[in-house]
Parts: structure tokens; sequence; C-alpha cells
């Protein structure tokens, strides 16, 4: 199974949001503090009931989840969820809530109906139900939203909720709150005894051996049968599982490449673990000795993996919902995590909210959304419905920074050379190009993305005003050469400085054939393409392209020596020069 699409109801200053994940790409959550971007994590994170704290702790959360403006709240709040099903369901994988008495049996032709009914729709749809009466929870429930008639039945609520037990984990990842203790304590008693730091140890002995346990752990050091030598076997099985894990999925990532080895040490007096991180140069250190960017790498890895009680063997593709990811790191540093995100989303989903301006990934512009709050309300809108909305013509990109209220300074003015070009597919395709011709150069240019070609007026004024060397780059059909007539006649440019692509009559898909357009599509998205390439699917593909470096080698030898041509020429054209 795996999540599409969730819808988040009556939850705090949420009347009605919807997050998709219906493709393999980073959905990024972007606005102000206090917008609403963490109410929207923890609606999706409430979906799953495997997430609930205590019954103390859930009647305190719950109370807080209702709209706050109304203390006498009879409304509900509500989490649905679209799930995708990727294998046929099949009433022999649920017997056990039959055995267990939770289904009467002779519910069983009704559930097979259903499943049956389910399996044509190849997805279903849970919502959990979070009742209240005068301000207080009640009882919760999961219901499936269908037209079949089994749906309407009061015992399909248990068929549901042992679906959503079967659905992949939903973890949520808060950036302050989840550092890694310098003793993680395994006595309860223990004032600094840590619930979730325990659990996540717990988790990584059950990853390594199914009967490994901390308390089990522990009982190899009791006074009455000592068995220190099975102890340190045990402890060596485990940091091999805790290396494995970060040599085969965390090692190449950035924030991460100085890390040699980790170790789990444990503590027998006084009972508590300690995690020491080893340099690629030898050096030893103990974790609050070691940088933000490597600890939250860690500490990230540890929840995600290692969390027991979130362990759902063959469950699908997990959620991470990663709130305001590292903002307290440099700005490379959160520009190098995005890169990092689009690697971990080749098995993971991953929902990220932030307000920083270098934790934005333009190739993944198109599943942003926008995250306002207005009167206690929280809205949510898709970047591609945000930009018709907003008025902004400087670029494409500019209303992200009008979000943000980032005011430029003299300190982010690019002086490097800039191509303007008339939308953000040009600018895809002139850097994806970039890189396969000089894999080896790092650019000394900026591309800036207008809205259109006729629409380009307010970034020349600013490439003019920071004396900025800037080229601006338009197609050579008739729209481009109107365009140029005018910037060079409202601006007085000399006519190096409007280029129009070298082909007369071209637009920038024109410069590749149909062959090589769907040999790009396959190597983007991995499957054949037997009709045209279209617009859309070619921006997009580019798109995949340049966030992707281990795909453009495959890509260069999709291209053929025409193409590459005329690209080295359009480049020359610009004044690109390569050191």
């Amino acid at each position: 199974m795996i999540y599409k699409e969730f819808t988040i109801e009556n939850f705090k200053g949420v009347d009605k949001v919807n997050v998709s994940l219906d493709k393999d790409e980073l959905v990024l959550l972007l606005g102000l503090n206090e917008s609403g971007k963490t109410t929207i994590l923890k609606g999706i994170e409430t979906f799953d009931y495997l997430n609930d704290l205590s019954k103390d702790y859930d009647n305190n959360f719950f109370r807080t989840i209702r709209k706050k403006s109304d203390v006498s709240s009879d409304t509900p709040a509500m989490i649905t969820a679209l799930i995708g099903l990727e294998e046929i369901l099949e009433i022999k994988d649920y017997q056990g809530i039959f055995e267990r008495g939770l289904l009467n049996k002779n519910k069983k032709d009704n559930v097979e109906a259903f499943f049956h009914f389910l399996n044509n729709e190849k997805k279903v749809k849970i919502q959990r139900v979070i009742p209240f009466k005068g301000g207080n929870p009640k009882q919760y429930y999961y219901q499936f939203i269908s037209d079949h008639p089994f749906a309407e039945d009061q015992f399909s609520r248990i068929l549901a909720k042992e679906m959503v037990h079967r659905c992949p984990f939903i973890i949520y990842f808060e950036d302050f709150k989840d550092r890694i203790p310098e003793k993680i304590f395994t006595s309860k008693t223990n004032d600094a005894f840590n619930v979730d730091w325990y659990d996540i140890i717990d988790g990584l002995f059950y990853n390594t051996d199914k009967e490994f346990s901390v308390a089990n752990f522990k009982k190899l050091y009791s006074r009455s049968n000592r068995r220190e030598r099975d102890a340190k076997t045990v402890l060596k099985r485990v940091n091999k599982t805790l290396n494995t894990s970060f040599s085969e999925k965390w090692k190449e990532l950035s924030g991460v490449k100085d890390i040699e080895e980790t170790e789990l040490t444990y503590n027998i007096p006084k009972s508590y673990f300690e995690i020491s991180i080893t340099d690629t140069d030898g050096t030893t250190y103990a974790v609050d000795e070691r940088s933000k960017g490597a600890l939250w790498y860690l500490s990230f890895l540890m929840k995600t993996e290692f969390r027991r009680k979130k362990l759902r063997v063959n469950s699908g593709k997990p959620i991470f919902l990663i709130d305001e990811p590292a903002s307290n790191l440099h700005s490379t540093a959160q520009q190098n995590m995005i890169s990092d995100f689009k690697k971990l989303v080749e098995d993971t989903s991953v929902v990220y909210s932030t307000h920083s301006q270098y934790l934005i990934s333009l190739d993944n512009i198109k599943t942003t959304y926008i995250i306002e709050r207005n009167k206690g309300v929280v809205k949510s809108t898709l970047w591609s419905d945000y930009i018709k909305e907003d008025k902004s013509n400087e670029t494409y990109y500019q209303p992200l920074a009008n979000v943000l209220k980032i005011i430029p300074n003299s300190l982010t003015i690019p002086w490097n050379k800039a191509i303007i070009t008339e939308g953000p597919s040009d600018r895809k395709v002139l850097s994806t190009m970039y890189k396969i011709l000089f894999p080896e150069q790092i650019p000394d240019f900026v591309i800036y993305p207008g809205t259109s070609a006729q629409n380009l007026e307010t970034l020349i004024s600013f490439n003019l005003a920071w004396s900025a060397d800037f080229r601006v780059m338009l197609d050579s059909d008739k729209e481009g050469k109107r365009a140029k007539e005018k910037y060079l006649k409202n601006f007085d440019l000399g006519e190096e400085l409007v280029i129009l692509l070298p082909i007369d009559n071209k637009k920038i898909e024109g410069y590749f054939n149909e062959d090589e357009k769907k040999e790009l599509y396959k190597i983007s998205f991995g499957k054949e393409k037997e009709e045209r390439v279209n617009k859309k699917e070619f921006s997009s593909m580019f798109s995949i392209l340049n966030s992707h470096p281990e795909k453009l080698d495959v890509a260069s030898k999709a291209i053929g020596e025409e193409t590459i041509f005329r690209f080295k020429g359009l480049f020359s054209a610009l004044e690109i020069t390569q050191n």
C-alpha cells in the first residue's frame, strides 16, 4: 500500500487542507513561522493510531486539535488518507480479526465482496474521526469513505482500523526536540529517562535480531547469572546493524561524509547507553562534540530506521514528516540537504516544512504548497494555483520570496553573469545541458526564469541596476522576436545582450528530435514513451534529470551530435565560457 493523498479537516486552525503524495517527489510546505505548517504535519501524523501515546496524553492532545474558538465544539476532527493498493487484498491476510473475535465469521462474505470492489478500484479511502462533545474528545474510530454497501456497516470500522495497522508507517521528525541525548538511560525511574530514545535503541536491538531487546540485554548483567561475554557479543551485533544501515543508506549524504563509524556503548553501573562518532581521520567524539549537521543526520537515521513500535514488515513506502529541518545550519548545508532529501525519496515519501529560502527545491517547485494563516484559518495552496493568484512579474520564482518576505540586499545580489529566460522550462534545459556538456565545470552564471517572453522588464531592470553582466535568451519564434525588439528599444540594449535561439522559429524543445525526447523520457521516468513527448512531460523530465546527477551520464549518451552542436552554439552565443 502507498499513501496518495491526505485531507485534514477541522484540525486546530485547519478547516480543510489537501496534501498530495501522488508523485515520487519531495513535498514542501512553505510559509512563515506560525503559518500552520506544523499543524498540517501533525494532522498527517495523527492519521495513524500507532503514533498515539498514553491514554492521558491522547486525551490532552485530542483536546488541543479541536477549533480553539469553539470551546463547546461538537464538530469532529477528521484525517482522510487516499491509499493506493499495489497488491491484491486477500481475505487470508486478515484472518486474525475473525480468529480474535473482532469480526464475526459470518461477515467473511461481506469482506470478500468489499475486497473485490477495492481491488478493482486499486485504491481505498480511510478516514480517522475524532468526535467531540461539548469540547471534550470522545472515542475515535476509522471508517471507509466508499460507495460500497459494506462501508455503511458498523463492523467495517474494525476492518478499517486493521487496514491502517498494515499501512506504511508515518514518522514525524521535529528538528530541535529530537536531538540524541548524551546519555540514554534504560531505567524508567531515572529522572533523565527518555521514552522515545529508549524506544529507538530498543528498535535497533530488534532490527538486529527479533529476540534482542534492551530488557533482555540488561539481564545478561544480572548478579544471579552474569554473562558479560554474551552481552558484548550482542552489542557487537547491534553496532554492526547500526553501521550497516548507516553505510548502505546514509553515508553518501552530504551531512555525514566525514563520519567513518558510529558506536553504541553501555555503562553498566549507571545503566545508560552512549553514542560515539569516529571521523574519517580516526578521531572519536561524543555526540555533543560533533557538528549540528552530523548529529541531525544520525538522529534522523536512528529515529526513522529503528523505532520499534513503527516497524511494519513489507508495509509499503513510509512517510517522513520533517518539521523545519536543520534550519539552524548554515545556508550551504541547508542547500545540500535538499539533494539528500531527493535521494531519500527514491524509497520513501518526504514531506518537509520550512521558512528558509535555502531549503526550497526549485526542481520540485510543482510539489510545493504555500501555507498561510488568515484570521486564524490555515490555508494551503499548491504552487501552480498560487502563482495564478500572485501578480508578481519579476520572475517565475518571485512569489516564493514574497511568501517569506525576503528583501534582497547587497549580500544577495548575484554579481556573476546572469541568463534571463522566458520561463522555468528553459532554465531547466539550459542547466541540465550545461552539466552534460561540461560535467567538470562549476557554472559561473545564474539563470533567472521569467513568466513569459513579453514579461521580462523587471528582471532586466534589476540586472541593469545591479550592473550585472547579463544576457536575455528568447525563443526565435514571432513572440520572441517581438519581445527582443521591445527590450532593445525600451532599455537601449546592445544586440549582443538579447539573444534569440540561433535556429530560426525555434523553441528550446525543438533542439531535440523526437527519438532523443523519448529516450530522455525513458531515462527520467523509467518507462517507454510511444507517442510524442508533450510540453509538460518535456519540462518534467528535465526537472528529474537536473536533480538526479546519476542519470546525466546515461542521458548524455542519448543525445546526438547535432543536438550537442546546437547547444554548444547556444552557450557560445550567450557568452557562457568554460574555465
